[in-house]
């Protein structure tokens, strides 16, 4: 019964995943039209991606993990009212942490840009355009942030098509800027439908949430629960700090290979994120709340028919849509994307990356339900001590395979840190608990 439950739980994830994923398609099609994969689609891609590394900081990846059991113990233990109370001030506090960042972030936003991408300083008018589209994305960190928190509650209390389909709004927003805004305000179109969509994604979350009977007013109290969530995620934030040395190296790298290498790596990612976004993902937010409801109740059992049920449906799942991206590379970058500004090269160029990045969808996938049942017994150093050691050998392999296949070998050293990633977190859980 139990895999039934998490099958038909994670399909209705999936379900919502997917239709922020078709969304997605459209998203990168209309990029692909409107702006090619040139000098202003790698400067779109930049700008986004520095309050995105910090969003993945701050948001799904570490926030959710670390809050979820803790609110899970809340619920079961001390009842709504005491649950509601520790959600508002949980949102209070990331309310002034994500401000804070984000006005130092437009402050210093050419600092940033230079950090991420020294190679656009080459091209001035490249690089003060990158300045210009961070420090309108910047404030996008503070919505999303809340946004994640929300997600996992709504997770919690079985929402899981809600929460799987809420960047759906986020997707809307930018295509809807991007074709209304882009005559008059060009590439800054894409940045400001990036900014609203995260507006829209936290109040879209947050309307399923109060029918709950939970608000997301905030409440500025750090008591000692708010403290043990930071303390939890301290160490999932330097895990993924570590794992996100690798976008900054190899978009570092990619930066001096001339026009439109970032984009071609971008677009391919994309394409390569979608069955990890629909599955991985899915399985993820799926396998979380019931492993931390398991571990709140101390049914260890029950904790480890989960992990393994939740695995094997990973498994199988990330094999064959391993294969079939692999054989089906050229055309799928081909029907998606070679449209208006975007080339017959792009898409060679994009689907060659895209072969290369799909060899780490198996090691993606497995490492996210690996993790939720580290976060489960509320041990978060042991993920971030793996993805260190994963960082290392994509910075090597970076460094090393690039020389070889040129921006290629930057998507296979991800792909191959991925799987290392997955191995160690495997070995480390099953000594932990499976031995047991």
């Amino acid at each position: 019964m139990k895999a039934i439950t998490i099958l038909k739980d994670a399909s209705g994830f999936a379900f919502g995943t997917t239709i922020s994923r078709v969304l997605g398609f459209i998203r990168e099609m209309m990029f692909a039209y409107l702006f090619g994969a040139g000098m202003m689609m790698d400067v779109f891609r930049v700008a986004f991606r520095i309050p995105n590394l910090l969003r993945d900081l701050l948001a799904e990846g570490t926030l959710t993990p670390a809050f979820l059991p803790m609110f899970s113990d809340s619920y079961t233990q001390k009842g709504k009212k005491e649950s509601a109370q520790f959600m508002s001030q949980m949102i209070g506090a990331m309310l002034l942490i994500t401000g804070g960042i984000t006005i130092i972030g437009i402050i210093f936003a050419p600092i940033w840009v230079k950090f991420i991408s020294f190679g656009f300083t080459h091209t001035p008018e490249k690089y003060w355009l990158t300045v210009k589209l961070t420090r309108i994305m910047f404030p996008f960190l503070i919505f999303i942030s809340i946004a994640a928190l929300v997600m996992g509650i709504n997770n919690f209390f079985n929402h899981f098509f809600i929460a799987g389909a809420a960047p759906s709004v986020f997707n809307i927003a930018i295509i809807g800027c991007g074709l209304l805004l882009s005559k008059k305000l060009g590439i800054q179109s894409i940045a400001i439908g990036a900014l609203l969509g995260g507006a829209l994604q936290f109040i879209y979350q947050s309307s399923w949430l109060h029918k709950d009977g939970y608000t997301t007013i905030p409440k500025f109290k750090f008591d000692k629960d708010i403290k043990r969530v930071f303390a939890l995620m301290l160490p999932i934030s330097l895990g993924y700090g570590a794992g996100k040395i690798n976008v900054i190296v190899n978009t570092q790298i990619a930066s001096f290979l001339g026009h439109g290498v970032i984009s071609w790596l971008s677009y391919a990612f994309e394409l390569m994120f979608v069955p990890v976004g629909i599955i991985g993902v899915a399985l993820e937010n799926v396998t979380l709340p019931f492993v931390s409801k398991e571990m709140s109740a101390k049914n260890k059992v029950e904790f480890k028919d989960t992990m393994r049920i939740s695995l094997v449906y990973g498994a199988l799942a990330s094999i064959v849509v391993t294969i079939g991206i692999w054989v089906f590379a050229t055309p799928i970058c081909r029907i998606i994307y070679q449209h208006g500004s975007f080339t017959a090269q792009d898409t060679l160029a994009t689907a060659s990356a895209l072969k290369f990045y799909c060899i780490g969808i198996p090691g993606l996938i497995l490492t996210k339900i690996l993790a939720t049942g580290f976060y489960a017994l509320k041990d978060t150093k042991k993920p971030m001590i793996a993805s260190f050691v994963a960082v290392a050998v994509n910075v090597v392999l970076s460094l090393t395979l690039v020389r070889v296949l040129s921006f290629k070998g930057i998507a296979l050293a991800a792909s191959l840190s991925n799987l290392v990633n997955t191995i160690i977190l495997w070995i480390l859980l099953k000594n932990k608990i499976f031995t047991s």
